[in-house]
């Protein structure tokens, strides 16, 4: 009798074992991930803009501060400095010197870093200096929840709420599909479904968006290159035609896209940093290597940090040499997302909006399938897309 109890207590051990290994395996896959979320809704989950900590303090992309908490941001590239302002409060990040001061030019010692290309800011301290607060929230991964007096739930009833959210981030992220046994999706099909609305409300999925833009404008920035044919490729599948600002720095510009472009009924602008000098003649320049590619001019222009930051006189020169200065409204983040997380930031942002939005997208690897996303959006959800072109009345943050 003991030989068969022996064996009994030894697969119940074997059992309990394999459970328990089961268990933290399930654990330890989240044990690395932490959400991000602002207010009542969660921002895309992507390694490469996942919270991470620096010398003990903890940091976040600088994009998640603008927007719904009402912080701008703006990086010159030139000079290496990224300043996140609200009007009253400043911060600028000079990351050539390490150093960081606020508008009374008192200095801190958490600097902002270049992480995964992009850009990451102290958490404590930019919520310090623009009253948000910030949480670490316990949940089946770690969140890091960061509000303004826009916030409408507490952390635990944010947490209780967010159940389902949480495990379909989860198992998108982990490469399972949502309620499956544990099999591994297929390679790339994360971006194979259309966005889902978001109610900005409850930062909950909805079938229909709360609200609509009365216009979007698709504008691309960059100069064209290997992946500009497939961006191409993507508007016309779909039918809608956008705007390629492409620099007009002396950058040498690839004369067969621009004709492929054009030739395709897109517009094209042209992109300077407010830094730049002699924008007229270099505008001048540009326009000439156009003419000569395709026939066409361009009195189009974005400032890439802002037509805000140009001085008035600049602005004055532009307006008074025929130009119209364009400002992009949302970012895609395609320079860092995946399309999925990409379209999923323009598509949350455009259900929170009922003003018209300008998508700014530039000419990265993800761009083509972001693109098939966002406009399968929408074209779903009947949203107006119009074509930035002389004519119309531009969109800018000039005051």
């Amino acid at each position: 009798m003991k030989r068969p109890l022996s064996r009994l207590i030894c697969l119940i051990l074997c059992i309990l074992l394999t459970c328990g290994c089961l268990f933290t395996t399930s654990f330890a896959a989240n044990d690395d991930i932490t959400l991000t979320a602002v207010n009542d809704s969660f921002l895309p989950l992507s390694s490469s803009t996942m919270p991470v900590r620096r010398g003990g303090a903890q940091y976040v992309p600088y994009s998640v501060f603008s927007g719904t908490l009402g912080i701008s941001g703006s990086y010159n590239s030139s000079d290496q400095v990224l300043t996140l302002s609200n009007g009253e409060t400043s911060l600028r990040f000079d990351l050539s010197r390490g150093t960081v001061y606020d508008q009374n030019m008192n200095s801190y010692t958490t600097p902002a870093y270049w992480i995964n290309s992009t850009i990451y800011v102290p958490v404590k301290l930019v919520c310090g200096k623009f009253n948000l607060t910030y949480s670490n929230i316990p949940a089946a991964a770690p969140i890091l929840r960061i509000c303004n007096s826009s916030a409408s739930l507490s952390d635990s009833s944010f947490v209780s709420s967010s159940t389902n959210t949480i495990r379909s981030m989860l198992d998108a992220y982990n490469g399972q599909s949502s309620g499956s046994s544990g099999s591994s999706r297929p390679s790339g099909s994360d971006s194979d479904a259309i966005p889902t609305p978001i109610d900005p409300t409850t930062g909950q999925p909805t079938d229909t968006p709360v609200m609509k833009p009365s216009a979007v404008y698709l504008a691309y920035v960059g100069a064209p290159g290997k992946n500009t044919e497939a961006i191409l490729d993507a508007l016309d599948a779909a039918g809608m035609k956008a705007a390629f600002f492409v620099p007009a720095d002396g950058t040498t510009l690839d004369e067969d896209l621009l004709r492929q472009i054009v030739g395709r009924g897109h517009t094209v602008g042209f992109t300077l940093l407010s830094s730049a000098l002699t924008m007229p003649e270099k505008l001048r320049v540009a326009n000439d290597t156009l003419f000569h590619a395709t026939g066409t001019v361009s009195h189009l222009v974005c400032i890439s940090d802002g037509s805000e930051h140009l001085s008035a006189t600049q602005q004055q020169e532009l307006l008074d040499s025929g130009y119209r200065l364009w400002d992009a409204s949302l970012d895609s983040r395609d320079h860092s997302y995946g399309p999925a997380a990409a379209a999923q930031t323009v598509t949350t942002a455009l259900s929170q909006t009922t003003a018209p939005v300008v998508i700014r997208m530039g000419q990265y690897t993800a761009t083509a399938r972001t693109t098939e996303l966002v406009c399968a959006y929408l074209s779903t959800y009947s949203i107006p897309v119009q074509t930035i072109t002389f004519t119309r009345s531009p969109v800018n943050n000039i005051t």
